[in-house]
């Protein structure tokens, strides 16, 4: 290990003040243009304050508005691949009819927005797309996934779930009652919707209400899975067998305050 005395620090310490000085003079005298983004010896760069966020009623209806895109993406994609075939063929007209009910909850949803003074909102949301969505994608259509087409049903049931989660915490952050009843009956349907889809993936009356699994003990997909909507992560567990049976197993989350649809978010598309 090196060791330096305070005298031999100190010559260090002068001669990188005087290497920067030298370089700064150079710079100048060579019409470098001079870059903001890049710190001069002693001096701070000098930061942009953020954009002011305020959660409003018009923010929560947009970030509600942006996960019916990503339901809407979710479907389209369960489209293309072209893996529902044989007993889940069914799912692609399910998948056309949810899609076209998302397409008109967001309608609505950025109705509501308008009428606060908000703009509408017409894009999935970015943080839920890149963070779930795009990664779930990619493990389901891995080559060495055995189990693409139930796997594509599985995270638009989580995506449904997620949806439904989502209008569930937005109607207890509206100011407005006549928003959350509005709210509250749009969440109702994505409910329905993801208790459809838990019959396609765990058939049968006995698999309605909530149950587990007998050797891993995670409870198993349920078209009621507990009594009252819980808030808690959505677990989906896609792609490949491990050689221990288990899976990968993503957890999502509602939208919280780094993935809110703000005033100042811009629609990319």
């Amino acid at each position: 290990m090196s060791t330096f005395t305070r005298r031999e620090l100190l010559r260090l310490s002068g001669v990188s003040l005087a290497s920067g000085l030298v370089l700064a003079a150079c710079g100048k005298q060579a019409g470098v243009v001079d870059d903001e983004a890049i710190a001069v010896l002693g001096q701070s760069q000098t930061l942009k304050p953020l954009a002011e966020a305020e959660v409003t009623d018009a923010v929560l209806l947009r970030t509600a508005a942006s996960l019916e895109y990503n339901a809407i993406e979710t479907y389209a994609a369960a489209l293309d691949l072209g893996v529902l075939t044989g007993d889940l063929r069914k799912v692609v007209e399910i998948a056309k009819r949810f899609s076209a009910d998302h397409s008109e909850h967001a309608d609505a949803v950025n109705s509501l927005a308008v009428k606060l003074g908000a703009k509408e909102y017409r894009c999935s949301n970015t943080r839920i797309s890149e963070t779930y969505i795009a990664p779930a994608l990619k493990i389901i259509m891995a080559d060495d996934n055995p189990n693409q087409a139930i796997d594509i049903v599985a995270l638009a049931h989580a995506i449904e779930n997620l949806a439904a989660q989502t209008y569930q915490g937005v109607v207890a952050l509206l100011t407005d009652p006549m928003l959350r009843a509005d709210a509250i009956r749009i969440g109702q349907q994505e409910a329905r919707h993801a208790a459809m889809l838990a019959q396609i993936l765990n058939p049968g009356l006995k698999n309605v209400g909530p149950t587990s699994d007998p050797q891993t003990g995670k409870p198993n997909i349920a078209a009621v899975p507990s009594t009252f909507g819980s808030l808690a992560n959505i677990q989906l567990s896609i792609g490949e067998p491990k050689p221990d049976g288990s899976r990968t197993t993503l957890l999502l989350e509602t939208p919280s305050l780094n993935s809110l649809v703000y005033d100042f978010v811009a629609c990319e598309a």
